[in-house]
């Protein structure tokens, strides 16, 4: 036997221990050796569906939250995007407050993981407090726009050569491209909004040639009355940070022209 059939085997057997699988009036209840925040393990209840398997956790997961949270507040602008997120990621859906997945008959083990996985991720919204999201914001986007452009391509804290005072007027991300430079501004809350756009005016006061795009930690936070002054002073905008898809591609096309 090799080193890898008998990890194999002893993992197999480890994992056959731990896994306790009972009858019960909502299914089959498998408990898994994977532990949540409250210390108790997961169990996905397995019942048969259409050429296979329906796992779900019966709605215990936004039950455990819903003990500490208000799950209208908890679930709401930005991380209602990240929990939605999450599900997708996953290959979860939701009904009514059951998270479940459905999967082939073969795939019973795949289906039982994705939603240990997912599930984990989900109950960990509940340490998300807003100042945790604002301060974990300039790092989710910083990390994006690299991903995006390059790190020859970026500069952060960027001082834009030629404007008056242009110290006290710093862009958070500028992205060389072929023709006028990308300005990428973040904004996480209402001070933010408002320097953007005092940045924004003075560029273009001094006819600096530029492209821009703010990328908000959720726009839903930002007054309507500053989000229009930075939407007439901005060229785009993406709403919310957790929308890593579209900022990407919002600055590969620019990249591209």
């Amino acid at each position: 036997m090799t080193t890898a059939e008998a990890i194999r085997d002893r993992l197999c057997a480890t994992f056959c221990k731990d896994v306790a699988v009972q009858q019960r009036s909502a299914g089959i209840a498998v408990s898994l050796p994977i532990v949540g925040r409250d210390g108790d393990h997961l169990t996905a209840y397995v019942n048969e569906a259409t050429g296979g398997w329906r796992i779900s956790d019966m709605g215990a997961t936004l039950m455990r939250l819903s003990y500490e949270n208000d799950l209208a507040k908890l679930l709401s602008g930005s991380r209602d995007r990240l929990y939605k997120t999450v599900l997708k990621e996953a290959g979860l859906d939701e009904d009514d407050g059951e998270i479940y997945i459905e999967v082939p008959a073969a795939e019973l083990t795949r289906g039982l993981f994705a939603l240990g996985q997912g599930v984990t991720r989900i109950e960990d919204l509940g340490l998300w407090t807003r100042s945790r999201v604002e301060s974990t914001f300039q790092d989710d986007l910083r990390g994006v726009v690299i991903e995006a452009a390059g790190t020859d391509r970026v500069i952060e804290n960027y001082e834009v050569p030629g404007i008056p005072s242009a110290e006290n007027y710093l862009v958070d991300f500028c992205v060389r491209t072929y023709r006028e430079p990308l300005y990428i501004f973040g904004v996480q809350n209402r001070d933010r909004a408002r320097l953007a756009t005092i940045i924004l005016q003075h560029l273009n006061q001094h006819k600096h040639r530029f492209n821009s795009m703010i990328v908000y930690a959720d726009i839903e936070e930002i007054p309507s009355v500053d989000q229009r002054r930075l939407m007439l002073a901005a060229n785009d905008a993406v709403p919310s940070i957790v929308e890593r898809e579209t900022i990407i591609a919002k600055i590969s096309h620019r990249l591209a022209e």
